[in-house]
């Protein structure tokens, strides 16, 4: 029994050797989804020629900087105002650099404390760059990035700086270290308005889901 879905295309004569003429349906048997493929590939709009497809490039990019830390240590310095401090941890420290279009907006040093700890020593957002999530961003990248290996990342930071690090998960109080900014620096360390004299240790869980 003839398929009932199939279909009529033409009706071809053929000539027979007797002579007799005979008439023969010819059957499409595609399937429905097979037409309607052909269908529209038939339709589809054809590219002009010497049209090329060009990637568009990711506004924000991060990477690992490898080479020449160094150059990074003004912006730095925004955040830790020793440059003795910065080379201490930076020579064998992780340096990652957020660029925006190119032009870089954020850096953060990570260093390694054992097998299971990394520490994050310092992070900054260019000034014009600030207020618009790059450093959380990067504390996500940062997060993912060593989660493979690790299973806590730890940050010091001053009192009026703890509610933002709590945000990025860093919710888990390790300790204080007390007058850390008196002990370790020449001048006076000020956040916004507020001396810092005490450091605060907070830690990541990094395989913890967020």
């Amino acid at each position: 029994m003839a398929n009932k879905s199939l279909k009529t295309l033409d009706i071809i004569t053929v000539l027979m050797k007797n002579d007799r003429v005979r008439e023969f349906e010819w059957l499409d048997t595609r399937s429905w989804e097979e037409q309607s493929f052909l269908d529209n590939t038939n339709n589809k709009p054809k590219l002009p020629e010497g049209f090329e497809f060009i990637p568009v490039k990711k506004s924000i990019n991060i990477k690992k900087e490898r080479n020449n830390k160094e150059q990074f240590i003004n912006l730095l310095l925004e955040a830790d105002p020793s440059i003795d401090m910065i080379n201490r941890y930076l020579k064998n420290a992780d340096l990652f650099v957020l660029t925006y279009n190119e032009s870089i907006a954020c850096v953060a040093v990570v260093s390694k404390i054992d097998e299971n700890t990394v520490e994050l020593k310092n992070i900054v957002t260019k000034k014009e760059y600030r207020g618009k999530g790059y450093g959380k961003k990067m504390l996500k990248y940062l997060a993912d990035n060593y989660k493979v290996r690790y299973k806590k990342m730890i940050v010091g930071t001053s009192e009026n700086n703890i509610p933002f690090y709590v945000k990025q998960g860093f919710d888990k109080y390790e300790k204080t270290v007390k007058n850390f900014g008196e002990d370790n620096y020449d001048e006076k360390i000020h956040n916004e308005n507020a001396i810092c004299i005490d450091k605060y240790y907070y830690s990541k869980n990094l395989n913890k889901k967020q």
